[in-house]
C-alpha cells in the first residue's frame, strides 16, 4: 500500500515557477490585452520607469525617452477616440534572456475603428525587457510599420481652432 501511495505522489505535477520565456510572453501578450480591454493600471505595470518608445505611424522615425506613465497617457487618450481597438501579437520570439535583460519580437495587426471605418496597420514590434522587481517590464518598443491602409490621423475628429 505504501508503494501504491508513493508511486501516485509521484506522478503529482510539482507547482512551479513560469519560466522567463513564458513570463515575456505573457508581458508582451499583456500589452495588446490591457490596452484593447483600456485597463490603464494592467498597462502601467507593463512599462518600466522610462521607455524608449516609437511607434504609430510610417512616418516616424525615431523613439524618444518618456516616463512610463506618459505611454500609458498617450494611450488613454488616444484610444478611447475610438469604437474599437485591437491589437494581435503572434509569433512571438524570444531572442536573448539573461537574468536581467530580454530582447524579443513579435509580429502585429492593428484594427481601430469609429464611425464604420477602419485603419490597420501590420508591422513588426521590438521590445527590450527588464526583470524587475514586480516581473519583466518593456523599457523599450519599437514598431516597425510594414503596411498600413491609410493615415491614422484620417480616422480622428478634425482640430477645433
Amino acid at each position: 500500500m505504501k508503494h501504491l501511495i508513493l508511486a501516485a505522489l509521484i506522478t503529482l505535477p510539482v507547482p512551479g515557477h513560469a519560466s522567463p520565456e513564458q513570463t515575456i510572453t505573457e508581458t508582451i501578450r499583456g500589452i495588446a490585452q490591457a490596452a484593447d480591454a483600456r485597463d490603464w493600471k494592467t498597462l502601467d505595470d507593463k512599462f518600466a520607469d522610462h521607455v524608449v518608445l516609437n511607434q504609430l505611424s510610417l512616418a516616424t522615425t525615431t523613439g524618444a525617452r518618456v516616463q512610463e506613465q506618459t505611454v500609458v497617457e498617450t494611450w488613454s487618450a488616444l484610444f478611447p477616440q475610438f469604437d474599437t481597438t485591437e491589437h494581435a501579437i503572434t509569433g512571438i520570439e524570444i531572442h536573448e534572456v539573461t537574468r536581467v535583460i530580454a530582447r524579443a519580437t513579435a509580429r502585429y495587426t492593428a484594427t481601430y475603428a469609429r464611425d464604420g471605418e477602419t485603419w490597420q496597420q501590420t508591422g513588426r514590434l521590438d521590445y527590450l525587457l527588464k526583470n524587475m522587481e514586480g516581473g519583466w517590464q518593456v523599457t523599450a518598443l519599437n514598431t516597425t510599420p510594414l503596411w498600413e491602409n491609410r493615415p491614422l490621423t484620417e480616422l480622428l475628429p478634425a482640430e477645433a481652432d
